[in-house]
C-alpha cells in the first residue's frame, strides 16, 4: 500500500510539473517561487495536540492569477496523545508516543493583488501524501502489570486548503502568512504486544499557522 501510494504520488507531482512547463516561455523572469516556512499546527488530541515542524515549497507561476506548487513539510517529532486509552488501558501516568511526519502535497493557488501596495492575498486547494512513524509506548498499568503498544500507520492520504497574505520585502523577497486546514485520511492499528488489546484511528483534521519566506526567481 505505502509503495503504490508514494509510486502514485509522484507520477501525479511529475505529469503536473510536465504539463506546466508547455506554458509559453514569455516570462522569464519571476516565474518560480521558492519558500521556507516554519509550520505551527496543533489538534484536537486525537491523535495529537500540536505538529510543529517545517517546510519548503516550490510554486511556479502559470498566468497572472494562479500558480502551482509542490509542498514538501516535516515534523522531527511529535506526540501521539495517550495510546493506552485507545486500547481501553488505565496507564499508570499520562504516557504519549514520539512520533515523526512528512507530507508532500500539490497544490493550486489563486492570488488577489490588494489595494494596500506590496500586499497580496491568496488562497489554495490541494492534495496529497503522508507518511508518519510512532514510536512504541509502554509504561505501568493502574492496579498491577505493565504494557507496550505499537501503532502501524498507513500511508495517508491528505486533502489541504490555506488562505492568507503575502507582504513585498523586496523585489525578489516576500513574506508569507497563512491559516490552514488538513483533513487526513488516516488507517491507525494500535496493538498493546502485552494483552493483545487493540485500538485504531481513522480520519483526522489538523488546522495552524504557516510562515514563510518567498524568493522569487
Amino acid at each position: 500500500m505505502k509503495i503504490y501510494s508514494i509510486n502514485a504520488a509522484r507520477i501525479l507531482l511529475i505529469s503536473l510539473f510536465t504539463l506546466a512547463t508547455f506554458d509559453a516561455q514569455a516570462e522569464a523572469d519571476g516565474l518560480y517561487e521558492l519558500s521556507g516556512r516554519l509550520n505551527i499546527i496543533g489538534g484536537s488530541g486525537k491523535p495529537t495536540n500540536d505538529v510543529l515542524g517545517y517546510g519548503l515549497s516550490l510554486h511556479r507561476r502559470l498566468n497572472q492569477d494562479w500558480y502551482l506548487g509542490i509542498n514538501l513539510e516535516h515534523s522531527p517529532e511529535f506526540d501521539f496523545e495517550r495510546p493506552s486509552k485507545l486500547v481501553g488501558i488505565r496507564s499508570d501516568s499520562e504516557i504519549d508516543a514520539v512520533g515523526t511526519m512528512t507530507i508532500l502535497t500539490v497544490v493550486a493557488e489563486r492570488r488577489y493583488m490588494l489595494e494596500s501596495r506590496g500586499w497580496i492575498a491568496f488562497w489554495n486547494l490541494g492534495a496529497g501524501f503522508g507518511e508518519i512513524d510512532l514510536d512504541n509506548a509502554a509504561g505501568d498499568i493502574r492496579g498491577g502489570g505493565s504494557y507496550d503498544i505499537e501503532t502501524d500507520v498507513d500511508t495517508e492520504v491528505i486533502l489541504t486548503g490555506s488562505a492568507g497574505w503575502m507582504q513585498q520585502l523586496g523585489e525578489h523577497w516576500s513574506a508569507r502568512y497563512a491559516f490552514s486546514a488538513e483533513h487526513h485520511s488516516g488507517d491507525w492499528e494500535l496493538r498493546d504486544r502485552t494483552s493483545g488489546s487493540t485500538g485504531k484511528i481513522d480520519d483526522y483534521e489538523l488546522y495552524g499557522l504557516r510562515l514563510g519566506l518567498n524568493y522569487r526567481f
